[in-house]
Parts: structure tokens; C-alpha cells; sequence
């Protein structure tokens, strides 16, 4: 600036101007630089003058004309090689589509680009949506403490999201603060971001507030919003003096530090020898307890009151003193003085109680309440576990923590003073729970049960919806509470508001009441826990409609039961629990039947209703289900079985099992045969005499609750119980339990059995897994004398019944195969071969359908131990001189591929069925291609496939044997093959001899199953891989054949066969080479390339007009721009 007034001045001096001023004004210099056309200088100067608060109207008029700007001042260029026009026209409205010769194939593409475009915008509004839902739960979810805060800024990495929020807010915060050319440095750093539009941060919620605001409420919410202060002489340079004060004064404190370490010293060796002291009198107490007993009198100070109306708990006398009659102390007393008459608050008349302080830094029992029943440890401990609600022992040792000297008067103070200090500063962030210790306080001091209603009222609503972390800091405190209150009022009064609770519209409410009754369970008083309580419970669980509240009163009342100790609420409890198993929601029977209901079997075992009443009751259910119900919303169909509803009440049975066993078990008839070497470990007497079902019986017990071992606790070893009971025969003996055995349940489970139709499979599959898990928890001995013997005498009526070929066969219990077979094989694996191959030829022969022996054979093909014997009786069936005999082998073979293994399936399955598919018989023959077809798809062993795939190849090539059955038995297996096939394979054979089968066809007379089975085949081999030889010369012919037999005979399947055709047709035109000559292809190939190029210009122009938003907020660009 100097340099320019110099040359000013100069030019002036040389020209001959005297100077009439001894300074240039400013305009002056302007206008210099304005007539010397140097505008950026100018410019500057204006910039510089304004922020000075000297503006120049001159400069001002000059920058705010756009006329001084135009491009006419601009030299023109010396050449110009091509006049321009002046028409407004732009390449955006040139119609460059006029002259196209594909305009129909562009607006084609542009509707599909915008087709496009559209599902674009619904998954970014979509993908929007998630982002919004997944940042909330974070938010939500992740509440981190107060002290970690600090630890969770620097250790988490921001995100993608947040980032462009906080750039959005800082650059709105620059402009804000007219920081325009940071704001403009600051937009061209962050270029991937759009700093005009929030949508653009990802996120659909609306804009927050300004940063200002958003760190003016933080500071608030953190207690830093103090006074403003000014700061006066400050400086950075240190003071000596200060220096050398906090030098001495951290000498003083190390000096006190050691001198508080001393004292600690000293005040533990006293702390021992008062130990030592307490010690030596609790012996003095044992032996004389007369002396100690007056510290549990009750002392009423008002003589002439008979009955106290109010009482007063006071702390117990000290243990060192010399008498008895000494006045305790005012001061000492633990709790509150609790007024019982609340119709009378001027009477001041109390009666003190003297009881011992309640410690509740003491781990406590499971289970503290006081009950007859005499429960095993363990069940105690597994019943706790299933059972009460989870409150981590952390969240109950925090909570105790502010309570740790007791609740009174004199230590309310204290409490408070723990407590605000980590109320106030997060009140706001939602930390309510923190206040809880002080509300309990309230509650267990208050005198007033209103006040005490309001209270409590107070705690179920600190949370609107509490989730499980919020419910389990309110449990905690709920059971401090009660380990601390010396009477059951508290409790009666919480599970009055649990009551009211219950009826909550939110089932998170619901939830706390109910979990507040497991928790408070053991601390309650019998009488309220038997009524009060366990009518709540029953309410919920029938009128509340929310499967997890209901799932968690099935717990609670599982904990209710464990405690139950009044036999007259046994057929109450056991109503809840058929309720609970007949509910309409699985998890909710799940949770009855895993938990409830061994928990009811463990009570009615220990009052001998087992068998009087629990098990008849849901042997009945079972029964009574199984009976058909009139449909009511189809009057017109067949009266039906809910098997839905059936199978899980089947499995009920078998969660009890292990209760029934030792129901028998358990007598004085059994006892009295315990010899002394009689082994205690299961396992081991289960090895030797029950063929190695050790494994089998053990998995009865699937969970620890239903465990012998754990349920049951008597003088006589659970262990030596049961061996002894599995070593003996028992038939002469009698006893009770083992008639109702004999005599009730095995003959109810035969009933059971007879009644199942042809229809519930699934049905009878839960059976035959009862009735074998009852087999192996009986034993062997049981099994042969008990169990056999009452299904053998039906047994033998129906092969009676089958054999007389007279007999109308639909009334024959034909279940009981497989039910017989699976009792055999528990105990005789030689006898269960012979009957396998017994009723595999009586079937046979009678003409009775196999297909509850093939439900009989895949159950025994399931366990290892039983296989061999099986394939063994098939073998037998192979042989056979019948061929219904051998058809039915040849399906069985089938049916039990699934559950052989690879070995056992190439060494006995392939080689018998190679055999019985060069049958002469063509039934056993087509029985054979569906079994070599189950081979190829299911085996795994290489040899086993190849065998199967030549075996059919060799069936499929012999034209003398072809038969309409058989061809259409081929025809079926092709198509199941198909897909697992190799190329050629698929080609060469099944392609091939689908049409030749297809040309067959034409010949034949009532060929409607033929013509369908090779329209499924040929469904599924135009998707098979083929050459375009074997489209054209092979498929596509089949096809035409079947498409004429299709107009012949089946005209429904037409549509299907010429949409197959069509696929063939296609498969054929996309193998044939493209020709791509100039002369054919030169001129086509540059007008389309032309065309799509053309369109999808079109298409980005309308899709960046579409993404161009208007929004509210200046556009940062245009900050600058000339009005």
C-alpha cells in the first residue's frame, strides 16, 4: 500500500502539482485504482476499510454495480474460428431423439431406469430407516457410567453418521458466527458431504439444535454453569511462595498418613481382641441360657395396658454385661418405632421388643423361609436357578451398600448423604434407579401406610416401561428390604401393589410384579404366600395375554410350589399346572413342563399322589385328546385329532418319567432287598445287566431337575435304590406302586396305542418314543415280566386277525407293530429279528399296508445296536419265494436308506436291491428303480451311486421288459435323479429314454399316471445342463409327444407342457453363435450403441433434476453472489 502511494505522489511531483495536502485521502487512492482498473487492490482496500469501520461510498457503488463486471470490458479474443449464434438453445433442449430409429426401445429402457430409480429411493429411505433404529439402540442400550465415560470418548471411534452430523453443526455454527471463509475452507475439505440439505447426513430425524445449544445444555446438565467471574492479574508464571506452602503441606499430610496407619494398627489389634472376648462369652451363653434369654423379653413399660397396642424394636442388650435389669440405652435402638393401631397416633404407650440386628452382608440361604417340607440341597439350588428372578449378587451388594448400618433415624442421614451425591448429576440421564435406596429408606421408616402406599407407588413408577437392568436394580432393593425388615407388613404391602401391578396395560409392569413375587417368595410369610400370592399368580397365568408374563408366572409359581408346605393346596397347584401345560403358547409350555412340572412331581412323590393323581389326570388328558373332534369350521369334513396339542401332551409324560421310576421304586419292598455290596454308581450296574443302555437311561434325565440324583434325598442312596430295583425280576412280588404300574399305566398306554389312526404319524412316533423310554427306565426285568407281557396277548390277536383272511381289516390295531417291536428291542435283539420277519410276511401276504412297519423300521434303523438285526431280517425278505414278500422288502430297503450308515448301505442295501431289480416279477422290479433312485440322490458312497445309476441304465435299455407300470416307475425316478446326475448321464439316458418312454406312451391305453409322471420329469430336465444337440434332437421331440399326449388325454397339463416347450425352444436359440459380419451387424451395432448412449444421458439428466432438493438454508456457494 505504501509502494502505491509513492508512485502516487511521484507521478504527481514529475507532472508539476504541487502538493496542496501533506497526506492523500483514501477516496483519492480508490479512485486511482478504480481508473487504473487494478480491482483486486481495490478490492482489498474495500475489505480492509470496511472491517475498519471506514467504508467507502465509492468502492461501495463500484462493487455493488454488476455492470462494471460485465463481460463486454473484457478484451475480446484476437480469432475467432467460428461465429456463435445467439439463440438460447442448449444441449439440454436439442431434441436429439428426433431422427432415432429405436425411439420405442429408449422409452422402453427410460421406464425401466426409472422403475429402477424408484426401488433405489425405497432402499435408501429404507436403509435410512435402519440406520435411524440401529443409532437409537445404541443410544438406549449403551448407558455408560459416570466413570467411564471418559474412557468410552477416547477409546470408541466415531462413526460415518456421526461425522457428518457434527460437520453439518460446525459448519452451521461458522456461517452462524459469520466465520464465511472457514465456512468456505472448511465445505471444500469435507466435498463428499452436502452441507445444504440434513437428509444428507443419513438419518431420519429431524435437525437438532444449534451447537451452542446443544453445549450450553450439556454444561447444565454437568453442574458446570457457574457464575460468570472475571479474571484479574492472571499470569503464568509460577509463585515461589505457593510452591514452597504446597511443598510443606504435603509434608504435614504424608506425616498424618502415618500416623492414621498407627492408629489403624492399633484399632485392629483391639478389634481382635474384642473378637476373642465375643468368643468366650457365646460359650458362656450355651452354657447358661437363662442369662441370654432376656435379651429376647418383651418389656411393656405401661402397667396397666394387659395387650400392647404398639411395640418398639430395640437393639440387643450387649453381651458383656454383669445384669440383666440394666436400662438399655434410648439411643441404641435399630429400628423405627412402628405404630400398629392406626386409629389411635396419640396413644403413646409402647411396648419394646429387643431383636438381633439383621446383617445383611451375610450370605443368606436360597431358600431362608422356614417350611416342613424336607427339599434335597440340590433341588433347592436347581429350583433357584430355573426359577427366581435374575438379580446378579453385584447389583444386591451395590444396593446394601447405602444400607450397610441398618435403616433407622439416626442413620437416615447417613443414607441420604450416600445416595443425593449420585442422584443429582444424573437425574436428568435417566438414572432414576439411583434413587431407590432412598425410597426403600422411606418406606421401611414411615409410620403411615398411606404414605407407605404412596411410597411404594413411587417405586413401581420410576420407570414407565422398565426393561431388565432397570427391574433388576428395583429387585435388588426389594430384597435388602427384606432381609432387613423384622416383620412380613412390608412384604404384604408390596405384593399389594404387585397385585395392582399385575392388572398394568404394559407388560413390562406386569413383568415386575410377577418377578417381584419370586424374589420376595422366601421372605414372605406362609399364610400370604399361600394365598395372596399364589392367587395373583393363578390370575395372571389365566388372563394375562402375553406369553412371556405368563412364562414367567410358570416360574414364580414353580418357586411358590418348591415352598409349599399345606398339602390341602396340592389339587390347586395341580390345576395351575395343567393350565399352564394346555396353554396356547410353546413357550409357555415349554417352560411348565421343564420347570412346573417336575417341581409338582417332586411334592406329589413325597405326599404319594404320583400315581394316586397327577398321572391319571394327564394319562386322562392324553386319552381324551385323542378321541376325534367334530370339526366346527368345516361341518363337512371328518372329525380330527389336534396333533399339534397331542405330541407335546405325549411328551409331558417322558419329562416325568424319572419320577415315575422312582415312585415304584421307593417302597419298603425294594428296601428291604438292598444287600451290603449293592454299588451306588449307576452307570455301572446299568452297563452289566441292561445291555448297555447306561447312555440311553442317563438321557432321560435331560435336565438336572428331573435327575434322581438330585430330587431325591433319603437315608437309602438314590443310586443303591434304583440298582437294586433294576437287578430284580419282581414277579412274584407286589406291591402297591407296581399294581398301579402293571394293572393302570402300562395297560392305559396299550389303549393309548389301539387308538391312534393310520393318519397321526406323528402321533404314534411320540408313543413309540414313550413307550421305549419307559422300557429302559423300567430295566429289562420290568420290561419282559410288566410291559411285554401285556402287549404280547394283543400281539397275538391280530396276527390271528391277519391270517384269517375273512376279517374285516379296518378294525385291526395294526399300531401295535411298531409298538411291540420297539419293546423287543430293549431287551431281545434275536426275538425283535424273528417278529420283524414275521409281520414283514404276514403284511405281505394278507395284502395290509407295510407302512406301519416302515414307521417301525426307521426308529430301530435309528440306533446302531439294532441295524444289523434289521437288514438282516430284510435279507431273509429277498429270498422270500412270495414276490409280495419281496416288493414289500424292496420298500423297506427304501425307506430305511436315511438312517444306515454309507458302509452298512453299500455292503447289505446295494447288493440286495441289484437283486431284486432282475426280478421277474415287474412289481418287485418297480419297487426296486424307487429304491435304486432313493441310492443315487441319498448315499454318499461313490461305488453305491455308480451301481444304482448302471443298474437303472441296464432296466431302462431292455425294451422286451418295458410296461407301462414300469416306465412309469422309470419315469418317476428320472425325474428324482436328475438334478444329482452327471451331464452325460442325463443326456445319454434319461433324456434319451424319457422319449423314447414319451413315444411309448402314444401306443398305450389309460396312460393318465404315465402322462403325468413324465410331465414332472420333464419339469425338471429342460433345467438341467444340456447340449444344444440334445435340445434339438432329443428333448424337443419328447416334448412334442407329450404335448400330443397332453391334448389327447390330460388337456389341464397343456399350459405346463407348452411353457415347457417354450423354455426348450429358448435354451436352444441362446447356444446358437451370434453372427457378427459387417455387413449385417456394422450399421445396427453403432445406431444401438448411439441409442443406449443417447438414453442414459437422458436418464442422468432426469435423475440429477430429481436429487436436486430446495431447501431453507443458504446454499454456501452463494454466499457471495452479486445482487
Amino acid at each position: 500500500m505504501a509502494s502505491i502511494i509513492e508512485e502516487i505522489s511521484q507521478s504527481m511531483n514529475n507532472r508539476g502539482y504541487a502538493a496542496p495536502k501533506t497526506s492523500i485521502s483514501y477516496e483519492e487512492i480508490a479512485t486511482k485504482l478504480l481508473n487504473e482498473k487494478l480491482f483486486l487492490t481495490a478490492l482489498e482496500l474495500h475489505a480492509e476499510l470496511c472491517e475498519a469501520g471506514k467504508e467507502l461510498p465509492v468502492l461501495k457503488e463500484f462493487f455493488s454495480n454488476p455492470n462494471n463486471f460485465e463481460s463486454s470490458n473484457i478484451k475480446p479474443e484476437p480469432y475467432t474460428s467460428m461465429p456463435r449464434s445467439s439463440s438460447q438453445a442448449t444441449l439440454d433442449s436439442l431434441d436429439m431423439t428426433r431422427y432415432s430409429e429405436d425411439g420405442a426401445g429408449v422409452d422402453e429402457r427410460v421406464a425401466i431406469l426409472e422403475f429402477e430409480l424408484r426401488k433405489a429411493k425405497e432402499n435408501i429411505s429404507a436403509l435410512r430407516a435402519n440406520l435411524t433404529v440401529v443409532t437409537e439402540l445404541e443410544g438406549t442400550l449403551k448407558t455408560p457410567d459416570k466413570n467411564s465415560e471418559k474412557n468410552l470418548v477416547t477409546e470408541l471411534p466415531i462413526k460415518p453418521h456421526e461425522q457428518r452430523a457434527l460437520n453439518f453443526l460446525i459448519n452451521e455454527y461458522l456461517l452462524a458466527r459469520s466465520y464465511k471463509l472457514t465456512s468456505i475452507t472448511f465445505s471444500d475439505e469435507c466435498e463428499e458431504q452436502d452441507f445444504e440439505d440434513w437428509q444428507d447426513v443419513g438419518l431420519n430425524i429431524p435437525k437438532p439444535t444449534e451447537l451452542l445449544q446443544i453445549y450450553r445444555e450439556y454444561m447444565r446438565a454437568n453442574g458446570y454453569d457457574k457464575l460468570p467471574s472475571i479474571s484479574v492479574a492472571v499470569q503464568t508464571d509460577f509463585v515461589i511462595e505457593d510452591v514452597e506452602e504446597q511443598k510443606d503441606e504435603s509434608l504435614e499430610m504424608a506425616e498424618q498418613i502415618e500416623r492414621l496407619q498407627q492408629q489403624i494398627a492399633v484399632l485392629e489389634q483391639e478389634k481382635n481382641a474384642l473378637q476373642e472376648v465375643i468368643s468366650s462369652n457365646k460359650e458362656i451363653v450355651i452354657e447358661n441360657p437363662v442369662k441370654s434369654g432376656s435379651c429376647g423379653t418383651i418389656r411393656t413399660i405401661n402397667s396397666n395396658s394387659t395387650t400392647p397396642d404398639k411395640f418398639e424394636l430395640l437393639e440387643p442388650l450387649p453381651r458383656d454385661m454383669s445384669t440383666t435389669t440394666q436400662e438399655p440405652e434410648e439411643d441404641d435402638s435399630v429400628s423405627a418405632i412402628v405404630s400398629l393401631d392406626e386409629t389411635d397416633p396419640g396413644d403413646k404407650e409402647w411396648t419394646r421388643l429387643q431383636l438381633p440386628r439383621v446383617n445383611i452382608t451375610e450370605k443368606s440361604s436360597a431358600l431362608p423361609t422356614a417350611s416342613s417340607r424336607n427339599l434335597p440341597s440340590k433341588f433347592k439350588l436347581e429350583i433357584v436357578t430355573h426359577c427366581m428372578a435374575n438379580v446378579s449378587g453385584s447389583l444386591i451388594s451395590s444396593m446394601g451398600e447405602s444400607l450397610k448400618h441398618g435403616i433407622t433415624r439416626d442413620t437416615l442421614v447417613d443414607i441420604l448423604a450416600y445416595t443425593l451425591p449420585r442422584v443429582v448429576p444424573n437425574i436428568i440421564l435417566n438414572r432414576r434407579e439411583e434413587i431407590i435406596p432412598l425410597i426403600l429408606s422411606a418406606i421401611h421408616l414411615h409410620s403411615n401406610s398411606s404414605e407407605r402406599d404412596k411410597l411404594l407407588q413411587m417405586l413401581f413408577n420410576l420407570k414407565k416401561r422398565p426393561q431388565e437392568d432397570e427391574r433388576q436394580m428395583i429387585l435388588a432393593g426389594l430384597i435388602v428390604m427384606a432381609k432387613l425388615a423384622e416383620e412380613s407388613l412390608e412384604t404384604e404391602e408390596i405384593l399389594t401393589i404387585c397385585w395392582e401391578q399385575s392388572q398394568h396395560k404394559y407388560p413390562e409392569r406386569r413383568l415386575l410384579a410377577v418377578e417381584c413375587c419370586s424374589v420376595l417368595a422366601s421372605y414372605t410369610s406362609v399364610s400370604i404366600r399361600n394365598s395372596l400370592m399364589l392367587s395373583m399368580l393363578q390370575q395372571m397365568l389365566l388372563e394375562d395375554k402375553d406369553p412371556v408374563v405368563r412364562t414367567s408366572v410358570v416360574k414364580s409359581l414353580a418357586l411358590l410350589i418348591a415352598l409349599m408346605d399345606d398339602p390341602d393346596k396340592y389339587f390347586q397347584c395341580e390345576e395351575l399346572v395343567l393350565t399352564a401345560l394346555h396353554d396356547t403358547s410353546s413357550m409357555v409350555v415349554e417352560t411348565a413342563s421343564s420347570i412346573l412340572l417336575p417341581v409338582l412331581a417332586q411334592w406329589a412323590l413325597s405326599l404319594r399322589r404320583l400315581h394316586l393323581n397327577l398321572l391319571p389326570r394327564i394319562i386322562s388328558k392324553v386319552k381324551n385328546q385323542l378321541k376325534p373332534i367334530h370339526s366346527q369350521t368345516s361341518p363337512n369334513k371328518k372329525d380330527y385329532v389336534d396333533e399339534e396339542k397331542l405330541t407335546p401332551s405325549i411328551s409331558i409324560l417322558q419329562c416325568i418319567l424319572p419320577y415315575t421310576v422312582l415312585c415304584v421304586a421307593n417302597t419298603d419292598a425294594v428296601r428291604a432287598c438292598i444287600k451290603d455290596d449293592t454299588s451306588s454308581d449307576l452307570c455301572e450296574l446299568l452297563e452289566e445287566k441292561l445291555c448297555g443302555a447306561a447312555e440311553e437311561f442317563l438321557a432321560l434325565c435331560h435336565s438336572n431337575i428331573i435327575d434322581p440324583r438330585i430330587f431325591y434325598e433319603d437315608s437309602v442312596d438314590v443310586g443303591v435304590l434304583l440298582n437294586t430295583f433294576f437287578s430284580n425280576s419282581w414277579e412274584n412280588a407286589s406291591w402297591p406302586e407296581l399294581e398301579w404300574f402293571s394293572n393302570k399305566l402300562v395297560v392305559e398306554v396299550l389303549d393309548m396305542v389301539k387308538s391312534v389312526d393310520a393318519a397321526q404319524e406323528n402321533v404314534l412316533k411320540a408313543l413309540l418314543t414313550y413307550i421305549y423310554s419307559l422300557c429302559v427306565g423300567f430295566g429289562k426285568y420290568i420290561t419282559q415280566s410288566r410291559i411285554q407281557a401285556v402287549f404280547s396277548l394283543e400281539v397275538l390277536e391280530l396276527e390271528k386277525k391277519l391270517t384269517a383272511l375273512s376279517v374285516d381289516k379296518k378294525n385291526m390295531s395294526l399300531p401295535l407293530i411298531p409298538s411291540y417291536l420297539v419293546i423287543l428291542s430293549t431287551s431281545d435283539f434275536t426275538e425283535l429279528a424273528n417278529y420283524f420277519k414275521q409281520f414283514l410276511v404276514v403284511l405281505s401276504m394278507s395284502g395290509t399296508s407295510i407302512s406301519w412297519l416302515q414307521i417301525a423300521a426307521n426308529i430301530l434303523c435309528g440306533r446302531e445296536q439294532t441295524q444289523e438285526y434289521v437288514l438282516s431280517s430284510l435279507w431273509d425278505g429277498v429270498m422270500h419265494q412270495r414276490s409280495s414278500v419281496r416288493c414289500a422288502t424292496a420298500t423297506l430297503f427304501g425307506s430305511i436308506i436315511a438312517h444306515i450308515s454309507d458302509q452298512l448301505a453299500n455292503a447289505k442295501i446295494v447288493p440286495a436291491i441289484v437283486t431284486l431289480a432282475s426280478d421277474p416279477e415287474v412289481d418287485v422290479r418297480c419297487a426296486a428303480i424307487s429304491t435304486l433312485g432313493r441310492i443315487i440322490t441319498e448315499c454318499k458312497v461313490r461305488e453305491a451311486r455308480d451301481k444304482g445309476r448302471l443298474t437303472l441304465e441296464t432296466i431302462a435299455k431292455d425294451p422286451q421288459e418295458l410296461s407301462q407300470t414300469l416306465a412309469t416307475s422309470l419315469v418317476s425316478t428320472f425325474a428324482v435323479i436328475a438334478p444329482t446326475c452327471p451331464q452325460n448321464y442325463i443326456e445319454n439316458i434319461i433324456a434319451m429314454h424319457l422319449s423314447t418312454i414319451a413315444s411309448f406312451a402314444l401306443q398305450q391305453s389309460h396312460k393318465i399316471e404315465l402322462i403325468n409322471a413324465l410331465v414332472e420329469a420333464y419339469s425338471v430336465l429342460v433345467y438341467c445342463p444340456l447340449s444344444s444337440q440334445c435340445v434339438s434332437g432329443v428333448v424337443l421331440p419328447g416334448l412334442r409327444h407329450l404335448e400330443t399326449l397332453v391334448n389327447q388325454c390330460l388337456p389341464q397339463q397343456r399350459d405346463a407342457v407348452r411353457s415347457l416347450l417354450r423354455e426348450a425352444e429358448s435354451k436352444q436359440d441362446l447356444s446358437k453363435p451370434i453372427d457378427r459380419t459387417p455387413s449385417s451387424s456394422g450399421l445396427s451395432l453403432s445406431m444401438a450403441t448411439v441409442n443406449v448412449g443417447q438414453g442414459v444421458e437422458d436418464m442422468r439428466q432426469r435423475m440429477s433434476k430429481i436429487f436436486q432438493h430446495k431447501t431453507g438454508s443458504p446454499s454456501i456457494p452463494n454466499i457471495f453472489r452479486k445482487k
